[in-house]
């Protein structure tokens, strides 16, 4: 597989689904309703990382080993930030919990910028 045969558009509308979502958060609803589309978002993400890392003849299978890969490969920039995005994928089962689903909420601009980078990252591949 050849990078050209990468298909980013899912993880594009994803990105930008998810973005008219975290816009606006002023109810339970709303933050639920992002949420989803993060953990939609999230796992597009890092299976976009692995399927780049592949092209490459690199192989990962889990998502530290992938992270760790991408931002090697310049994907990404710093893979203990998605580390932290993982523990809050995981964490969002919990939402029903008040202080788990803030927490997944705070981390939403930075995930947005990071899912921009890697955008970048993915487009620029070689």
């Amino acid at each position: 597989m050849t990078t050209e045969e990468i298909d980013i558009s899912p993880l594009i509308r994803a990105r930008d689904t998810f973005e008219r979502f975290r816009k606006d958060l002023s109810t339970d609803k709303d933050k639920a309703a992002t949420v989803q589309a993060f953990e939609f978002t999230y796992e597009l993400a890092w299976t976009s990382m692995k399927r780049a890392l592949e092209s490459q003849a690199i192989e990962a299978n889990f998502p530290k080993d992938v992270f760790r890969k991408a931002a090697l490969w310049e994907l990404i920039y710093d893979p203990e930030i998605w580390f932290e995005f993982s523990k809050i994928r995981n964490k969002t089962v919990h939402t029903y919990n008040p202080i788990t689903l803030e927490e997944v909420v705070s981390v939403f601009e930075l995930f947005s910028s990071e899912l921009d980078k890697l955008i970048e990252g993915l487009k620029n591949l070689k």
